[in-house]
């Protein structure tokens, strides 16, 4: 279990509802914290407008140390979905995908549109409740064939595309 040190809990600026936001000088990493200096959610993430704070309808993601994900709500910081998933999409149109024992591929350059692969997916409402299950389309068959498959390895999220696809990225350049 995380914790700020009591000597530290002074200097912290706290919302309305006794939480504040806290982040690490070492590392990327967000967290919310109680008054008693408990980290309540971990690992927020806050990387552009589908995330914390401008999350829709202030349902944002998180991720554990072990590397699971989940949802919370940031009005009180209150965890709508416990960290269970490998992987975690913002929602949009009140609805997110999560999944576990998937993998995440980049379909273009900076990751603007993703692909879920292997294992089982979810659908989820804002919530938290489960609206639909679903098995995700494994590698070999994501592209129909593994010969139409464009694999290309980089640091994060390999970037994959299917020969004959048309990417709406590509229009922009």
């Amino acid at each position: 279990m995380r914790h700020v040190k009591p000597q530290y809990l002074g200097r912290l600026k706290w919302n309305r509802a006794g939480y504040a936001l806290v982040s690490r000088a070492d590392a990327f990493d967000l967290m919310a914290v109680n008054r008693q200096g408990k980290v309540v959610v971990p690992g927020i993430y806050h990387t552009g407008d589908f995330d914390y704070p401008d999350a829709e309808r202030g349902v944002g993601r998180f991720a554990t140390p072990d590397g699971k994900c989940g949802y919370f709500q940031a009005r009180g910081f209150q965890v709508v979905v416990p960290a269970r998933y490998d992987v975690c999409q913002a929602f949009h149109d009140g609805r997110a995908i999560a999944c576990t024992g998937c993998t995440r591929y980049c379909e273009d350059e900076d990751c603007h549109i993703d692909r879920l692969v292997g294992g089982d997916g979810v659908a989820l409402a804002l919530d938290g409740t489960v609206r639909e299950r679903f098995t995700l389309p494994t590698l070999d068959t994501v592209c129909g064939t593994p010969e139409r498959r464009l694999l290309t390895p980089r640091s994060g999220a390999d970037l994959l595309r299917c020969a004959g696809d048309r990417n709406p990225f590509d229009d922009l350049k």
